[in-house]
């Protein structure tokens, strides 16, 4: 595919409009998106008529003035002012999911609060859609938004973005990756019921748990064959509070 004329006022750098028109691809002819919306050019949807046809060059235009509005709209939604890449990133993830999906987005929160590496992980929720009435998770979507997160973490002097999925792994390390953490929260899990069993043997952390399971036992009343399920839902309790932060911080 031909990719947009270079030499036209582009509002965002070029690697976001090379993203947007990649991804939706150009059609010089209408058809019915999945949708079942009559579509031209990358993805215009304004007036659009069964047998409308187009050149690319109109194509490009339409896509240089759609791009400007939108990105004016972007502006005006950041009270945080983005880098050009910031806003090329924000501005092709408003042009698949619309404008007032953005404004609502953890991704726009987060930068607006200044938390930019957050920002650019929930950039990367945004990869699902229903098929068949079920909600899935899309493999040109992924691709899609790992592009625009490679491009929102790009200094505006650096060099262009990673353009492959690879640079949603790059975002996470492994320490501080969900699945980590809940490995080791599994492992917790275990280690809690070891101790209880191995309290006699432990020294100072024996006596401590003794001490745990007298109050659960004696002051509050809870059976024997309780205090390990109890235990285990105080973790548990933990657990769902820790997930529900991460999520709050662009985790998917």
């Amino acid at each position: 595919m031909k990719l947009p004329d270079p030499a036209l006022p582009w509002p965002v750098p070029l690697e976001a409009v090379r993203l947007i028109a990649e991804a939706e691809g150009l059609r010089l002819a209408a058809y019915r998106c999945p949708a079942g919306v009559w579509t031209i050019g990358y993805g215009e949807t304004d007036g659009v008529h069964p047998g409308d046809t187009c050149t690319q060059e109109q194509a490009d235009r339409w896509l240089c003035e759609d791009l400007a509005a939108r990105a004016q709209s972007v502006q005006a939604m950041c009270t945080l002012t983005p880098s050009r890449n910031e806003l090329g990133a924000l501005v092709s993830l408003a042009y698949n999911i619309g404008l007032q999906a953005l404004r609502k987005s953890t991704a726009l929160r987060l930068h607006n609060a200044g938390q930019h590496e957050a920002a650019a992980r929930a950039i990367c929720l945004w990869d699902k859609a229903k098929v068949n009435g079920v909600l899935t998770t899309l493999p040109g979507l992924t691709a899609r938004r790992a592009r625009e997160q490679a491009l929102y973490l790009t200094p505006d002097e650096g060099p262009a973005p990673m353009q492959t999925p690879q640079a949603v792994e790059a975002e996470s390390k492994v320490a501080a990756s969900p699945i980590a953490q809940g490995g080791a929260a599994t492992v917790a899990t275990g280690a809690v019921a070891a101790l209880v069993e191995a309290k006699d043997t432990l020294g100072p952390v024996g006596d401590a748990i003794k001490g745990l399971r007298t109050i659960l036992t004696e002051h509050i009343g809870i059976p024997t064959e309780w205090v390990l399920p109890a235990l285990l839902i105080g973790l548990g309790v933990v657990v769902v509070r820790w997930r529900l932060k991460q999520r709050a911080g662009g985790w998917v």
